[in-house]
């Protein structure tokens, strides 16, 4: 074919999909019953598609390793992995080819949030959410129509990134806030902010940056960004609708 081998899914007749192993990129346990795999896309750069296989619990390891071994060693010009329409699957522990998931383009990892109670940010058992390294990189579209919205940044590491919006459901909201703080107060969130087009400065000594609809409503796409060099984090993209909404607080905790 072209001296690449390729490895096939098929989930029904007309839901079928088909890699080379070069592109394969990775397996994830997602669930005690599925297992993930990824490839870069078969459509597009910077993309990458999924397919899912179903696993019988307590074949995790089993199956994971078999894979493994069947990718690095694929001798066959085509393996089929998972076939649901013959009932084929490579490994005893695959019970089926789960959903097969082509993306065509970049897609930003994007989380929802709605607190469940207001989160203060005042230590860290009153956040709504602690953030870690796992989550840099995300995008939070974030509801504070009822109750307001605290993260918790993690330690400074060089090229953490945080991005956070609040969505439709917060539009006009003038009571409840979304507030972001570092964990140490020795750690700042410097950089500038605009609210209705004034320019706020968050200086050395500022460790909290707050959108308090108190001062001014909030809109829905208000929001703001924070990235880290491994001392601080900087905000970046802070933009508000209305007059008075940021406000820069110096201590974290």
């Amino acid at each position: 074919m072209n001296g690449m081998t390729y490895v096939v899914f098929h989930n029904a007749a007309d839901d079928s999909y088909m890699n080379s192993t070069h592109n394969f990129r990775g397996a994830d346990v997602t669930g005690n019953t599925e297992i993930t795999l990824y490839f870069a896309s078969a459509i597009k750069d910077l993309s990458h598609d999924s397919v899912k296989i179903n696993i019988t619990a307590g074949t995790e390891v089993a199956t994971i390793e078999l894979l493994a071994a069947a990718f690095a060693g694929a001798k066959n010009p085509v393996t089929v992995i998972a076939d649901d329409i013959n009932s084929a699957y490579i490994a005893d522990g695959i019970t089926s080819c789960g959903d097969i998931s082509v993306l065509t383009g970049k897609f930003r990892r994007v989380e929802s949030i709605t607190p469940g109670g207001d989160g203060t940010g005042g230590a860290a058992d009153a956040n709504t959410r602690v953030l870690t390294a796992a989550d840099s990189g995300k995008t939070f579209l974030i509801n504070i129509a009822s109750n307001t919205a605290a993260f918790r940044l993690p330690d400074p590491v060089a090229g953490l990134e945080y991005k956070f919006i609040l969505d439709i459901s917060s539009d006009a909201e003038g009571t409840k806030d979304l507030i972001v703080s570092t964990n140490n107060n020795a750690v700042n969130i410097l950089g500038t902010t605009l609210d209705a087009g004034a320019i706020n400065d968050n200086g050395v000594g500022a460790s909290v940056l707050q959108l308090d609809t108190s001062d001014g409503a909030a809109s829905a796409g208000d929001r703001f960004g924070v990235v880290c060099d491994g001392t601080h984090y900087y905000a970046e993209d802070g933009i508000a609708l209305t007059a008075g909404a940021f406000n820069i607080i110096a201590n974290a905790i």
